[in-house]
């Protein structure tokens, strides 16, 4: 039996999104409630969304989707910050730990922005051991 790559690609991709899909039903309250194609459509704009800005472990993906999810589609858009950090070239690791400290910040408070971007720095800052 000859299995291309593609083909494998493909097969763990999907059963990646199966899998986030599963845990956004699970947790997410409002998620279920969304038809189960538009669910797909979002997860794979999400993970297009998330290996565009080099986040491509199913942490990365997962933590990208969930911002879209909380903050919204347009959640980039509000930090220049932000912005230069999913552009750069960090480690994804700590892309995601800066991504996610932004994220917690917007929730709490979603017109203070210079706040979230205080946390990205000072999680960028506790994370700079992780380069060595």
């Amino acid at each position: 039996m000859d299995i291309r790559s593609e083909k494998i690609d493909e097969l763990a991709r999907a059963a990646f999104l199966a899998k986030l899909d599963a845990a956004f039903s699970r947790d997410l309250q409002d998620y279920v409630l969304i038809d189960q194609a538009e669910r797909r459509q979002f997860l794979t704009l999400a993970m297009a969304m998330a290996g565009a800005r080099g986040l491509v472990t199913e942490q990365g993906v997962a933590s990208y989707a969930l911002a879209l999810w909380y903050v919204g589609v347009d959640f980039e858009d509000k930090s220049v910050e932000l912005q230069a950090l999913l552009a750069g070239t960090l480690p994804e690791v700590r892309k995601i730990h800066a991504m996610n400290k932004w994220v917690e910040t917007v929730i709490g408070d979603p017109e203070n922005i210079a706040a979230a971007d205080k946390a990205l720095f000072q999680a960028l800052k506790l994370s700079e051991p992780w380069d060595r």
